[in-house]
């Protein structure tokens, strides 16, 4: 069976020298720090967007809407981090991942998440009206919205160690 251009990818992309290091060398600094940081971007990623989405749902009414923006800056570091790292443990092992399909949904989700972070910036924290706008319908169903994808993100990334679903053969 010949092998298919996708499949020839997947290769190049694991056989390169440093999906090698990371998938190999028994240093902690490889795969166990990869993973450790891709939890750790997940934690900062997941809980600072969790603490903006619970303020708009009307959580912690005490605490103002404004300040939060500055939550964002370590957002996008942790996103960042979680790009890189992700990438990095994909290519450890991309003739397997590749084909998973839990990858995909996890990846899905993830983007919807961020589509919709990027709305309540934009509704909540970037818009000229009054930091009021957090009780308006609308801002708290992106924040529930948000909550929820985030959740099946992080639980669609988890089952992919534990659901075999593929598209094809290893």
């Amino acid at each position: 069976m010949e092998e298919t251009q996708f499949m020839k990818v997947m290769t190049w992309l694991q056989d390169s020298s440093i999906a090698i290091w990371v998938a190999e060398s028994e240093t902690i600094w490889a795969y166990p720090t990869m993973l450790t940081l891709h939890t750790f971007g997940l934690a900062i990623l997941v809980g600072s967007n969790a603490v903006i989405d619970f303020r708009l749902l009307g959580f912690s009414r005490e605490t103002p809407i404004p300040p939060l923006k500055k939550l964002f800056g370590p957002m996008w570091v942790a996103l960042a981090i979680n790009a890189t790292t992700g990438v990095l443990l994909f290519m450890s092992g991309a003739r397997v991942k590749g084909l998973v399909i839990m990858l995909y949904v996890k990846l899905t989700f993830v983007v919807l998440a961020l589509i919709v972070l990027l709305q309540i910036r934009r509704i909540v924290f970037d818009s000229e009206t009054r930091p009021e706008v957090a009780t308006l319908p609308r801002a708290s169903w992106l924040a529930a919205l948000s909550l929820c994808l985030w959740a099946a993100a992080t639980l669609s990334g988890r089952m992919m160690a534990y659901w075999d679903w593929s598209f094809g053969e290893y």
